[in-house]
């Protein structure tokens, strides 16, 4: 019977809330240990910690989606939470593909161009705990505004990159391989961009419906 009113009962917001924010952190960690790849080169020790953050984002979705299931009351609603928490391990996954493509690939430097693309990655997922930290207070219609404009002037740089790193690309004497490998790592970047944007929308669409 206590498990059942339990069910009933609203659950703490922090229960769905902190998850959010460890499923945007771990977002952050991604993208900042795939600079470093990108800087320093790819060896064992940094794929395993690769693995690790992969591991983690599916944990935290895997435990929101359990919290989903157990409470009947949710303090925003149920399709937001499973659509945002998957739109997090998305971008996770996004950048841990690229960082395994790149020893895959066996690609030994990075362009200029690449690491430009890493460089807004890193601050495209620096916007995200804010952004996602905002749905525990409803009200902050403006401040979602904001950042979400601020996320879409990122998103927006990081096409001209990709952009300019195709132009590149396809302008150079490379082999049709290698001009598919660093094709196939920037389109994974760009893709994370992308889902960070995603993300910054569904917020700000959430707080809109819940104002």
């Amino acid at each position: 019977m206590l498990s059942f009113l339990k069910k009933l009962l609203p659950p703490a917001n922090d229960e769905f809330f902190t998850l959010f924010e460890d499923a945007a952190d771990n977002c952050k960690k991604t993208a900042q240990l795939f600079y470093r790849i990108t800087e320093e080169g790819v060896n064992s020790a940094t794929l395993e910690e690769v693995r690790k953050l992969k591991h983690e984002s599916s944990f935290i979705v895997r435990s929101l989606l359990r919290k989903l299931n157990k409470t009947f009351i949710t303090p925003i609603d149920r399709e937001d939470i499973q659509s945002l928490s998957n739109l997090l391990n998305k971008i996770t996954r996004r950048i841990v593909k690229a960082s395994f493509n790149l020893h895959i690939y066996q690609v030994k430097s990075s362009t200029p161009n690449l690491k430009s693309q890493v460089d807004i990655l890193v601050k495209a997922t620096d916007e995200l705990v804010p952004i996602i930290q905002l749905i525990r207070n409803i009200s902050k219609i403006k401040e979602a505004t904001i950042l979400n404009n601020r996320m879409k002037a990122i998103e927006s740089e990081g096409d001209d990159i990709m952009n300019q790193a195709m132009a590149k690309l396809f302008s150079q004497p490379l082999l049709a391989l290698e001009v598919m490998k660093y094709r196939e790592i920037h389109k994974d970047i760009e893709s994370a961009l992308d889902l960070c944007y995603d993300v910054s929308n569904e917020v700000l669409n959430i707080l809109l419906k819940h104002s």
